[in-house]
C-alpha cells in the first residue's frame, strides 16, 4: 500500500500548467494559488489518508496552525524527523514540503510549488529556514510509526460498530389508536398569503394557483415557489424578504432567489428560508461544542438568526476545511447519532434556525391512511445498495497473504442471488465485527413510500414524525414513518401534500 512520499516520489517533474494552474490545486479548491500545501493535501488523498489526518487546504500558515492545534507539531532542533512527516520552512514566504529520509544530519524533501515544479531538495537539519514538522497520526501508528494508537483506533471503531448493530436492531413504534387525534384532523381552506418587504415598503402579493412549499429532512433548504402578476405597484427583486401565511398563520419565511418573467407578463419566483445560506463554504476549528453550539457559531458568522436549538449532550472537536456548512454540521449531528443514538433535525422555523430531537416531532394531527390520501406508489428493490454477502480483506504484510472476513446471508443468497460488498481494511482486529455489521446494514430490500394528495397539515415538514396506516399488499404499515420529503400545495381552493417517507426505528 503506498504512504504520502510513495505518492510524491511518482510526482516528481510535474510542472504548473501556468501561472500556479495545477491539478492539485483544483483538488483543494485554490488553482491559481501558490500550490506547496495543495500539492502535500493532493499526495495525502491519493495515498488513501483522511482530511482529519492531514489537512485539505492550500495555505501554508492554516496547515501547520492545524497541527499546533492538534498537539502534533514539533519546532526545529526539538525533534528528529521522518519519512512523511511535513515539514514547514519560514523564507520570504511560508512553504511546506514532505519529509522523505533523514540521513548524515541531512532532511530530503520532495516539494511542490519550487521553482514551479514538484521536485526534490535536501536542507540541513539546523538549516534557518525550517520552522518545524507536523506530526500525522497515520492509521494505525502514533504519529510515525509507533503501533501505541493502533488499539485505541480499534476500541473506537468497535464501540461504533456496536452501536450500529444495536441502533438497526430497533424495531419501529406500533401506532396506539388513542394517540391519534382524529377527531382534531383539520380541514384546510388554504388560505395563502404571501407578504413582500423589498427594503422600501411591505406589500401582499396575490398568488396564482399552484403555489409550493417544499421541505426536505436532510441537507436541503426550505423552498416556496409562486406565480404572480408582475403588475406596477409592486417590485419584488433578488434578496427581498417573503412571508407566506396560511389561514392566517406564519407559514414560511425567506429570500427572493430567482424571478423569471414570461409573455403572458406572468412572473414565477423560488424563495429560499435561511437554510440555503448554509451551502456557503468555511473552514472552522472547534472543540468541546455541542451541535447546537456550533450551529450558534457558524450562524454568527453568516448572520443567520436562530431560535430554539436542542442540548444534544454530545460535545465534539474537529478541523473543518473547506466545507460546506450543511456537512460540517451534519458531521456534528451524525457523531451525535453514534455516540447518543439520538436523531436531530435541523430546519428554518419562519425565520429561525431550529434543532429537535426527531423524537420529539410527531403531529398527531395528520392520520395517513387510504382516505386521507388520494393515491401512493410502493417501491421495492434490491438493485441499488443491498447486499447480502460481505467480504472485507486485510493484507497481511508480515506473512505475505491476504486475510478475509466473510459474513453472508445464505437464505436471501438462496433468493436473490449473490450481491457483494468487498472492501479493503487497515484493522484486521475490526474485521469480523465490521462484516457482520455491514450485512445488518445492508442485508435488506430498500423500501420506498410515497404518498400524494393528503389532506394537508401546516405543521407537517421534513423530519416530522406522522402516523402512517396502508394495506400495501405484501407488507400492512401500521406505525410512525419519517417524513424525508413534503411538498405543499396550494390549487384550486385545496391544500394538498405529497409525502415521501421512510420507517421509523428511532428513540421514542
Amino acid at each position: 500500500m503506498k504512504d504520502i512520499v510513495d505518492v510524491a516520489i511518482g510526482e516528481i517533474g510535474y510542472k504548473e500548467q501556468g501561472s500556479n494552474k495545477t491539478k492539485y490545486g483544483e483538488y483543494t479548491g485554490a488553482n491559481g494559488a501558490a500550490w506547496c500545501h495543495s500539492f502535500v493535501s493532493w499526495c495525502a488523498h491519493e495515498a488513501g489518508v483522511s482530511t482529519s489526518t492531514v489537512p485539505k487546504t492550500a495555505s501554508t500558515t492554516y496547515g501547520m496552525q492545524w497541527f499546533q492545534k492538534k498537539e502534533q507539531f514539533k519546532y526545529k532542533g526539538k525533534y528528529t524527523p521522518k519519512r512523511c512527516d511535513i515539514v514547514y520552512f519560514k523564507t520570504n514566504r511560508n512553504h511546506v514540503g514532505i519529509v522523505e529520509s533523514v540521513s548524515g544530519g541531512q532532511l530530503h524533501t520532495i516539494e511542490g510549488n519550487t521553482s514551479n515544479k514538484v521536485a526534490r531538495r535536501s536542507y540541513s537539519l539546523n538549516d534557518a529556514t525550517i520552522t518545524g514538522y507536523g506530526i500525522p497520526k497515520y492509521a494505525g501508528t502514533n504519529g510515525n510509526g509507533s503501533s501505541s494508537s493502533k488499539k485505541k483506533n480499534s476500541k473506537k471503531e468497535l464501540q461504533y460498530l456496536q452501536k450500529v448493530l444495536s441502533r438497526h436492531a430497533t424495531k419501529a413504534k406500533t401506532i396506539k389508536a388513542s394517540e391519534v387525534e382524529t377527531g382534531k384532523i383539520p380541514i384546510p381552506a388554504g388560505n395563502v398569503m404571501i407578504t413582500v418587504n423589498n427594503g422600501k415598503k411591505k406589500f401582499t402579493v396575490p398568488a396564482e394557483d399552484g403555489a409550493k412549499v417544499v421541505w426536505e429532512r436532510d441537507s436541503a433548504p426550505g423552498k416556496f415557489t409562486f406565480t404572480a402578476k408582475a403588475e406596477k405597484g409592486f417590485s419584488i427583486g433578488m434578496g427581498n424578504e417573503v412571508l407566506v401565511t396560511v389561514d392566517g398563520k406564519k407559514f414560511f419565511y425567506g429570500f427572493v432567489f430567482t424571478k423569471e418573467v414570461k409573455k403572458d407578463g406572468m412572473a414565477s419566483y423560488t424563495v429560499y428560508d435561511q437554510l440555503r445560506y448554509l451551502k456557503n463554504k468555511e473552514t472552522i476549528v472547534y472543540k468541546k461544542k455541542t451541535a447546537g453550539e456550533l450551529i450558534r457559531i457558524l450562524a454568527k458568522r453568516f448572520n443567520l438568526r436562530c431560535g430554539t436549538l436542542a442540548d444534544t449532550g454530545w460535545r465534539r472537536s474537529a478541523i473543518e476545511d473547506n466545507t460546506t456548512l450543511f456537512d460540517i454540521i451534519q458531521n456534528a449531528l451524525d457523531d451525535t447519532l453514534i455516540i447518543k443514538g439520538k436523531t436531530y433535525v435541523l430546519y428554518d422555523e419562519v425565520g429561525k434556525l431550529q434543532l429537535t430531537d426527531v423524537a420529539k416531532m410527531k403531529v398527531n394531527t395528520c392520520l395517513v391512511d387510504a382516505e386521507t390520501g388520494q393515491d401512493y406508489s410502493y417501491k421495492t428493490t434490491i438493485d441499488s445498495d443491498v447486499y447480502n454477502q460481505i467480504k472485507l480483506v486485510y493484507e497481511n504484510k508480515k506473512k505475505g497473504t491476504f486475510d478475509l472476513y466473510v459474513t453472508k446471508d445464505s437464505k436471501n443468497i438462496g433468493k436473490w442471488g449473490t450481491l457483494q460488498y468487498f472492501d479493503k481494511i487497515d484493522n484486521p482486529d475490526i474485521g469480523k465485527l465490521k462484516s457482520k455489521a455491514l450485512l445488518k446494514l445492508y442485508d435488506k430490500k430498500k423500501r420506498t413510500l410515497t404518498i400524494s394528495g393528503v389532506i394537508g397539515n401546516i405543521n407537517v415538514r421534513g423530519g416530522s414524525l406522522v402516523p402512517v396506516m396502508l394495506n400495501l399488499g405484501d407488507i400492512t404499515v401500521a406505525n410512525y414513518m419519517l417524513v424525508e420529503k413534503v411538498t405543499h400545495t396550494f390549487k384550486n381552493r385545496e391544500y394538498t401534500m405529497d409525502l415521501v417517507v421512510s420507517g421509523g426505528n428511532f428513540s421514542e
